[in-house]
């Protein structure tokens, strides 16, 4: 190391230029106060291990300048790296990985040699924790990774030929800007400012959603990320890796129903409160979340519950109307936008076709191939109509968008008349998936066959998705038409198990109850086990209650904590005390203290008291409030006095109301008078001061004593209350002079009791002239009683003209 005149030169140098001035209180005197390095800011894993490490030996080092470090390690020839002050600087301050880790290991050793760490032990765990970060491949991908828009499920154009022979079109048309870009250019520069922000942007089908958010994230600065989560399932994917997001990210939630909209597995719920989380998470930020929906979807999602009703979007409410910046992005082009794609489309020939043939000024959806669409479905063979109807109607009901191929098959048929099906040839199923999968000029036909992702496990079947413009197309013009009952059926033996919780809630609304409870029945088969407890409800609700308990108690054998809590209460309510409490022990297993409560008043109020202490104990351990003095309590009832004493203990030291006064009551009736006394003293001590009174009796004249020197000190501390408490220990302890005594003084002290007691004292020992005399005049300021005294009335007139 350096010594001498100049490295102190160096050194003042170096903190001019490092540390904070000093402040204004400092400056006139002697002593200054540089400022620390910034602690690096960074999400947690690997990464803030490295960066924390590497600040605590900087600190314990006490803060050398960056100068002295990178001169420490200049002079160490055993060391690999020799980082420059910036470089040092980066080590330890900068939210990102060094990108050398021998000098990363340099700085730590020179740190750990002035803070007399183990140097090798240091350099060992820096090496390793640099090893893991840079290993921890953070979320997503570059931003200028993405190159296809198709990838991130922009939707394809219509093909024309272009205007020049030989040339090609780019990949998406010309776009459009319109208001609603200015306002997501707003949230885009709340991003890229440091601040995370969501935007939601909520259209129809084939609107421009997802085109918009493409072109946002094209002005994004290269450092930032991108992650579309989708594989296996959307919001499968999005909870797994939520945690992994680091600053600087995009969070791609196209179609966002599909990651928040899951009411029958609560995983949108769990998704919800993580993507909050994120957006509050400075150490992560910033970040920018990305969705679309469509309004239908969006009013499920942020729709609060009619009263009584379950609330299952309250997370995913709270995001999308407190968190997001909701951006409304029309269905039509209008007015300024007009004259901007005229203007547009001199120079790209879908456009110009989209200008010239889109109905109403539906540009993006015409672009989208929706008129084809439409066209294609309905001059479509009946067996090619069934398909897409079918896949309309499995929708509309509440599937989810991936519909096995066994599902639509069965279904079809429903779709076709008995002259139809005749007629339809051997292959007509191909032959129906053939023309309803084609392409229709670029763009995706009416079904689309999902193709699993290698990373996907094997499916045993196809599964279809249909047209986003054909399904909403469905949601107007099919709302109120019947759906076949071969769909039903296809629904119960072919439906996706997630969704058959939704599509029994749609039976059921429409009345179709043995159709609701054949969806529940095959979802409970799919381990669903609140599928269960919606049959027996159902079941119940018609009156049917014996066939209910049976499905209530499979439900409670199922081992759900969920469907078991609802079985129990269901059970309880109809007065099946033994199948109740059957239904009831797992969640003592279980340790579920509300649960084996019910189960021990049932007992208690069935007299079966024994069982019923068994279950308060239980519920107690589990933690329920009052399960503690509902144990002592009983046990007292029981006489077993010295168990319930242990158990008033345990709740008078947690601080249970009216516990140590009964704690005091049952050492008393165990016989165990010396420990009651001092529990009554703090019964008194907390405002009870008639729990003193309790431990006194003929023969307890000790005791008394005891109680009534204790009562005395309280008195002479100014306590009025305990001067007419002492006063009734006194007389029980037949003493009466001395309580009449400390009645007076009770009564000087304003005690509004005192009067009367000290009269019914006087009558009771005899001396009955005295207490009515003592009743009716009271004392004189002397002590004495006062004789007979008269109040005479005033003359009339004397006030105000009448008598008072």
């Amino acid at each position: 190391m350096r010594s001498g005149t100049g490295a102190g030169q160096d050194r003042e140098r170096s903190r001019a230029e490092d540390n904070e001035a000093m402040s204004s209180d400092e400056r006139g005197g002697s002593v200054k106060r540089p400022r620390l390095l910034q602690r690096a800011q960074v999400r947690p894993g690997p990464l803030r291990d490295l960066k924390d490490l590497l600040y605590k030996a900087y600190l314990a080092a006490e803060a050398p300048t960056l100068e002295e470090i990178a001169a420490d390690t200049a002079d160490r020839h055993d060391l690999a790296g020799a980082p420059r002050r910036d470089t040092v600087r980066r080590c330890i301050s900068s939210p990102e990985l060094p990108a050398s880790q021998p000098d990363t290991v340099a700085v730590a050793v020179v740190l750990a040699r002035r803070a007399g760490w183990d140097e090798s032990d240091l350099a060992v765990r820096i090496r390793e924790l640099w090893v893991k970060a840079l290993m921890t491949e953070p979320m997503g991908l570059p931003i200028g990774t993405f190159t296809d828009p198709f990838a991130l499920e922009v939707h394809r154009s219509i093909e024309v030929a272009p205007i020049h022979a030989g040339s090609e079109l780019p990949a998406l048309p010309r776009y459009v800007a319109r208001a609603h870009d200015e306002q997501l250019r707003t949230v885009i520069r709340w991003a890229t400012e440091g601040r995370s922000a969501m935007a939601v942007l909520v259209g129809g089908s084939s609107s421009g959603k997802t085109r918009a958010c493409w072109e946002l994230v094209q002005a994004l600065p290269a450092e930032w990320r991108l992650w579309h989560p989708f594989d296996p399932g959307r919001s499968e994917a999005a909870l797994e890796g939520m945690d992994q997001v680091g600053p600087r990210t995009v969070v791609w939630l196209n179609e966002t129903q599909h990651y928040l909209l899951t009411p029958a597995t609560g995983l949108g719920e769990r998704l919800a409160a993580k993507l909050r989380t994120l957006l509050q998470d400075t150490d992560r930020g910033p970040v920018l979340i990305l969705g679309t929906v469509w309004p239908e979807y969006w009013a499920a999602l942020t729709s609060p519950p009619h009263d009584g009703e379950a609330d299952p979007h309250t997370q995913a409410r709270a995001l999308l109307t407190s968190v997001s910046t909701v951006v409304d992005v029309p269905d039509v082009f209008t007015g300024p936008d007009l004259d901007a794609l005229s203007a547009a489309a001199d120079r790209d020939p879908r456009l110009a076709q989209a200008v010239e043939r889109a109905e109403q000024g539906q540009i993006t959806q015409y672009l989208a191939g929706g008129p084809a669409l439409i066209e294609r479905y309905q001059t479509g063979a009946p067996a090619a109509k069934a398909l897409i109807e079918a896949a309309m109607d499995a929708l509309r009901l509440g599937h989810g968008p991936s519909l096995p191929h066994d599902l639509l098959a069965s279904a079809a048929e429903g779709y076709l008349t008995d002259t139809q099906w005749d007629q339809l040839p051997d292959n007509w199923l191909d032959q129906a998936i053939v023309y309803t999968t084609q392409s229709l000029r670029g763009a995706r036909g009416p079904l689309t066959r999902i193709r699993p992702r290698r990373s996907q496990p094997p499916r045993s079947q196809p599964h279809y998705r249909l047209a986003d413009f054909l399904e909403q197309h469905a949601r107007q013009t099919r709302r109120t038409t019947p759906v076949p009952t071969a769909l039903w059926n296809a629904l119960i033996d072919h439906a996706t198990p997630t969704f058959r919780t939704s599509l029994a809630q749609a039976a059921d609304n429409r009345g179709l109850l043995r159709i609701a409870a054949r969806l529940d029945t095959s979802a409970a088969a799919a381990g669903d086990t609140s599928a269960l407890v919606r049959v027996a409800r159902r079941l119940d609700e018609a009156g049917r209650s014996d066939e209910a308990r049976n499905w209530y108690l499979r439900a409670v054998e199922a081992g759900d904590p969920d469907a078991l809590r609802e079985a129990a209460d269901r059970l309880e309510g109809t007065g099946w005390t033994e199948e109740t409490l059957a239904g009831l022990r797992p969640f003592g297993d279980a340790g579920d203290a509300r649960a084996v409560w019910r189960a021990a008043e049932r007992l208690d109020q069935a007299g079966r008291r024994e069982e019923a202490l068994i279950c308060y104990q239980r519920a107690a351990d589990a933690g329920h409030p009052g399960g503690v003095v509902r144990v002592a309590r009983l046990l007292g009832r029981l006489g077993r006095f010295d168990e319930a004493a242990l158990w008033y203990q345990r709740a008078a030291e947690a601080g249970e109301p009216g516990a140590v006064v009964r704690l005091a009551w049952v050492l008393e009736q165990a016989g165990r008078f010396d420990e009651a006394l001092p529990w009554y003293q703090r019964a008194a001590q907390a405002g009870d001061l008639g729990a003193l009174g309790q431990v006194i009796g003929p023969d307890q004249a000790r005791h008394a004593q005891e109680a009534l020197i204790w009562m005395r000190s309280r008195a002479d501390a100014g306590d009025s209350e305990a001067l007419a408490e002492a006063a009734w220990l006194l007389k029980q302890a037949g003493r009466l002079e001395e309580a009449l005594a400390w009645y007076q003084r009770a009564a000087d002290a304003g005690h509004p009791g005192a009067l009367r007691e000290a009269a019914e004292l006087l009558e009771q020992v005899g001396r009955a002239d005295e207490g009515t005399r003592l009743r009716q005049f009271g004392w004189e300021p002397d002590g004495r009683i006062a004789e007979r005294w008269e109040v005479l009335l005033p003359q009339a007139g004397s006030v105000g003209g009448k008598y008072p």
